[in-house]
């Protein structure tokens, strides 16, 4: 299965997608984690030592121009077993961790490349025998929709909270999504601390026609967790956040 987590910064959304993994690792799926953000941090949130040397990034070496008559495309030009030999990064729980993107300094240009890299990997774990589950933890923003980076995903979960501006940006990708072919689409509520906000993020998902997975209740924890650069499953496994994703992650198999 492959999945595609998304929504607005700050959100959540990378401890949402650090957590999925950690959880679908240990029930004994084989997970392979894709931090597509430009800002990579999903290592930290899957409980790599922060202070490792950074590990190397995919580039858009891995990727090759097509063409075919009048039209072209691009593909993976590695095998996907050597890519995960090459660039993987071993997280805890036996996650497999890669990490796209990540600009080597300011001035350089768009980020186009980097967009083709994931959307293109993606395509390549869906034809390859990898038996992985995929979790991809997209940028903070609508231009990976634009560009189609996650066109092949199986599923795509917009983290919410509850606030307008964070459900309003999940209606816009919650749209992009469809339109991209995604037949399964759903809302995971982030962060509610009680019955009124829970309601609020119901009534505006039920108005957009986007059904919600799970509820994650605000956790104190993740915010101690993320202040010593720590998992929050290294933190506390048993916290309330921890609780519910296990849950929803039992839902998904």
């Amino acid at each position: 299965m492959k999945i595609a987590i998304a929504g607005k910064g700050g959100v959540g959304k990378t401890t949402i997608s650090g957590t999925i993994c950690r959880v679908l690792a240990q029930r004994g799926e084989r997970v392979l984690a894709i931090d597509g953000d430009p800002n990579p941090n999903l290592s930290v949130v899957l409980g790599i030592d922060k202070n490792k040397p950074p590990h190397r990034s995919l580039s858009t070496d891995i990727i090759e121009r097509v063409e075919d008559g009048k039209s072209w495309t691009f593909r993976v030009k590695m095998p996907f077993e050597e890519i995960l030999s090459t660039f993987g990064q071993e997280a805890p729980d036996n996650v497999t961790l890669l990490i796209v993107g990540k600009p080597e300094q300011a001035g350089t240009g768009c980020m186009c490349g980097p967009h083709t890299v994931v959307r293109e990997l993606i395509h390549s774990a869906l034809t390859s025998e990898n038996e992985a589950t995929m979790v991809v933890d997209t940028e903070a923003s609508l231009e990976h929709m634009k560009r189609g980076t996650s066109r092949y995903v199986d599923r795509m979960y917009m983290v919410v909270e509850p606030y307008y501006r964070s459900l309003e940006a999940a209606g816009r990708f919650a749209e992009m999504a469809r339109q991209l072919g995604i037949k399964e689409v759903y809302a995971i509520a982030n962060k509610v601390r009680n019955e009124e906000e829970a309601d609020a993020i119901k009534e505006y998902c039920a108005k957009i026609n986007l059904p919600i997975a799970v509820f994650v209740p605000f956790d104190e924890n993740i915010t101690a967790a993320d202040l010593k650069g720590m998992s929050i499953m290294d933190f506390d496994k048993n916290s309330k956040a921890v609780q519910a994703i296990q849950q929803f992650v039992k839902s998904i198999n």
